[in-house]
């Protein structure tokens, strides 16, 4: 365990409260193999995303089951699913990573595919306006379907307001919104 410990440590750049995070998050971890399963990981990320030690290392802190994910299983098809759906190239995909880590962790097909399919479908976003807001604004593919973007999507076509006021401010709190 102090070897694993050690080893992301220095990895990952972290001080001893970040390693608190990761291993309090995914305690699991400890057992894992180095070199069979962190190691890999760590080093296809970095390569896949084009990411420096530091990003890798914020990435990681974010979302520490990244640690756990299955390369060929979860992050490739993912990774490859979202660059494909959105028409992404690497730095765009880069920066959505970055600024929401947890997309690695999120359900294709319970989660982005059916956000994304709402929102062009039912605010009528072109494949590249759909593109444009996920990019500028990844925390779109984190809220929940049925909890954010419904009710308000209905609130603005009883209210007679443009649909996309729900896109540009999906972040308000449920009362800033319904002023």
């Amino acid at each position: 365990m102090e070897s694993n410990c050690d080893w992301l440590q220095r990895r990952l750049g972290l001080d001893d409260a970040g390693l608190r995070k990761i291993v309090l998050s995914l305690p699991h971890l400890l057992g894992y193999s180095v070199e069979d399963n962190l190691s890999p990981t760590l080093d296809w990320l970095q390569t896949r995303l084009d990411l420096d030690d530091k990003q890798l290392g914020k990435t990681v802190l974010r979302l520490p089951q990244v640690l756990a994910l299955s390369i060929e299983d979860n992050l490739v098809p993912k990774l490859d699913w979202l660059q494909t759906r959105l028409d992404l190239d690497d730095v765009q995909l880069k920066k959505m990573v970055l600024t929401l880590p947890p997309l690695l962790s999120y359900s294709v097909d319970d989660n982005m595919a059916p956000k994304l399919a709402y929102l062009e479908r039912e605010i009528g976003l072109s494949r590249a306006e759909l593109r444009d807001w996920v990019v500028k604004n990844p925390v779109l593919l984190g809220l929940s379907l049925a909890n954010r973007y419904r009710p308000r999507l209905e609130a603005c076509r009883a209210a007679g307001v443009d649909a996309t006021y729900v896109l540009t401010n999906i972040s308000l709190p449920d009362e800033k919104f319904d002023e």
